[in-house]
């Protein structure tokens, strides 16, 4: 009698690299190519793939495989797939059916993987360099040397070694977690989808993350609260997380002011899981009082400068708070846990009882010391002056940029505008005043409090925008959408897809600045140019523009426009002050450096 034996065949395991080389493929490329593009050198010995005749092999067994696996989980997709592997023509309907199939636990890296199995070529080329050959060899890098571990790997940068750890903490249930010796952790950045991979606040091992990656665990999540309201609450909100999010949709409209109440509210939940390890919803007034101590000397492990919020780098805090800053943050806070009563979340507001910070009151609301002269505007901003000079000796490669931030130096300082209102002005909004005998152009701007209202700038300001909508390849006089627009495009797809005009790339739709990337630019700008030994500039000159920034534009605007006489009430309108209080410092300003230079000459 015959005995049966069961023999368990191995399931194959695909990669990432596997998975490419199939697409491309079926895509009918060439199979040298694909070993060229998406195997490295070991990886194609370890698989036994001699020449493209053995890899063309394995691929169609793949093809098969993964034709059986989807036909058992649907049988209705058979004909469907048949009909593509006869033709050899795969349409995108019939590889996403072909592909997910290969959603299944063998599909998983593992420690043991080559790293070229998972990570493109050239990033498996670099790490390689330093010994490293596997995933396993990879983590005990990383473990190693902490959040800088890729700074002595060529061609692995900040960007990529983010992504890097952000994919082994997605795989860290057949990779193991990811352990860092290391005080400052890296953080999960952003996707190709623009959403952050989650990462839970766990007090015995704290990561610093931004608001968009947190997630907070059951015991400290709030949902137990000892200050919950015992009330039917009106908003959805289940736990402290979904509360912030829930109280955030009320500024959705209002980009600043949703990233400023953002910014103050995940600081106070980092510290309330790491420090006080509980949640928001059971804090206490004493607390409050611990936390505002917090703000004034946040630890070393929570500062760092400042990096954009996908960053490995990012941290919640630059340093220790300025007293007007301290101030802000418990104002902000206050409002939030008025709201979670008045939303009936909490029972009680134990920020009621916590007094703000005490501040020093200036002589004045605005410091506008940092305005630029007269004479030095006037050098900077004229025809032939240091921003046309800049143009002029500039390198090809800048010259487009450069161009890009006169048109932006001039339309701020010409116009008196807010950073925000520069980066949002649109074309449409600018028209030529007819009866204007000095070629005047209007703008309509929206400003603080969503108020329209108009500012006026000249010929030479609306020439450089002109160049830089032709350095956009953009039709000045009968085009749509935003005055500013970047010309550099990261190569993100968040990015792309904010930017570019289809899937092909064919072009810049002249989509607008975010207000920080304004600001580096014009911060830049006057950089290289007090830097530029090709440009006339004093010594004095140089130092002034290289802590110039974008509100001292808007600043230098309103003193050189009250040293020249325009009246206060016009003034007022221009730059939209809301109290003609403010508007008469710029008066008091330009009266005080009239008295110190006639002082200077009168004294010799």
């Amino acid at each position: 009698m015959a005995q049966n034996a069961i023999v368990h065949r191995d399931i194959p395991r695909y990669t990432r690299a596997d998975f490419t080389a199939l697409r491309a493929w079926l895509n009918r490329i060439d199979t040298h190519r694909i070993a060229q593009l998406y195997y490295t050198e070991d990886e194609l010995e370890h698989l036994g793939l001699d020449d493209p005749a053995d890899l063309s092999d394995r691929l169609a067994v793949m093809r098969e495989h993964l034709m059986a696996r989807a036909v058992a989980v649907n049988p209705l997709l058979a004909e469907g797939l048949r009909n593509a592997k006869s033709s050899e023509r795969w349409s995108k309907v019939a590889m996403a059916y072909l592909f997910r199939a290969a959603e299944f636990e063998s599909s998983q890296p593992q420690a043991t993987d080559a790293v070229g199995a998972w990570f493109k070529p050239r990033i498996a080329r670099c790490v390689g360099q330093e010994g490293i050959r596997t995933l396993a060899d990879l983590l005990s890098l990383i473990e190693r040397h902490g959040p800088g571990w890729w700074r002595p790997i060529p061609r692995i940068g900040e960007g990529k070694a983010a992504a890097i750890v952000r994919w082994l903490i997605a795989h860290e249930e057949t990779l193991g977690k990811v352990a860092f010796t290391g005080t400052r952790e890296p953080v999960p950045v952003a996707g190709p989808d623009g959403k952050f991979a989650p990462v839970t606040l766990r007090p015995d091992h704290p990561i610093l993350v931004p608001l968009e990656a947190m997630r907070l665990p059951s015991e400290l999540d709030g949902s137990r609260g000892l200050n919950r309201a015992p009330l039917f609450s009106l908003i959805h909100a289940s736990n402290d997380l979904e509360a912030i999010h829930a109280y955030l949709v009320k500024f959705r409209d209002k980009a600043l002011t949703h990233r400023a109440y953002r910014k103050e509210l995940e600081r106070l939940l980092l510290w309330s899981i790491y420090t006080l390890r509980k949640p928001l919803s059971s804090l206490m007034v004493d607390d409050c009082e611990a936390y505002k101590d917090f703000l004034a000397e946040p630890p070393d492990e929570w500062t760092g400068p400042k990096k954009p919020r996908w960053s490995a780098l990012w941290r919640p805090f630059e340093g220790p708070l300025a007293p007007q800053s301290r101030q802000y943050a418990v104002t902000v806070i206050k409002a939030f846990f008025k709201w979670l009563i008045d939303v009936r979340y909490l029972a009680g507001n134990p920020w009621v009882a916590v007094g703000a910070p005490a501040v020093d009151v200036p002589l004045t609301p605005m410091q506008i010391d940092k305005a630029l002269p007269q004479a030095c505007w006037s050098a900077l901003s004229g025809e032939g002056g240091y921003l046309d000079q800049a143009v002029l000796h500039a390198e090809p490669r800048l010259k487009t940029q450069l161009r890009l931030a006169r048109a932006a130096v001039l339309l701020i300082g010409t116009a008196g505008l807010r950073r925000a209102e520069a980066a949002t002005s649109q074309r449409g909004k600018l028209a030529r005043i007819a009866s204007s005998k000095v070629g005047l152009w209007e703008l309509h701007v929206l400003g603080k409090r969503q108020k329209w209202r108009t500012v006026f700038i000249d010929e030479r300001t609306v020439e450089a925008l002109r160049d830089h909508w032709q350095d956009r390849g953009e039709d000045f006089e009968r085009g749509e959408g935003f005055l500013l627009s970047p010309l550099v495009i990261p190569k993100t797809d968040p990015a792309f897809e904010k930017h570019m005009r289809d899937a092909d790339g064919d072009g810049i739709v002249g989509r607008g600045f975010a207000v920080d990337a304004l600001g580096r630019l014009i911060t830049r700008s006057l950089k290289w140019i007090a830097d530029s030994p090709t440009i006339a500039i004093s010594e004095f000159e140089r130092a002034l523009l290289r802590t110039r920034g974008v509100h001292d534009l808007r600043h230098t605007f309103g003193t050189v426009a009250a040293g020249k006489g325009l009246p206060l009430d016009v003034l007022q309108r221009v730059m939209g002050h809301a109290s003609l209080q403010t508007t008469s410092i710029y008066v008091q300003a330009e009266r005080k450096r009239s008295i110190e230079e006639m002082s200077k000459f009168f004294g010799g």
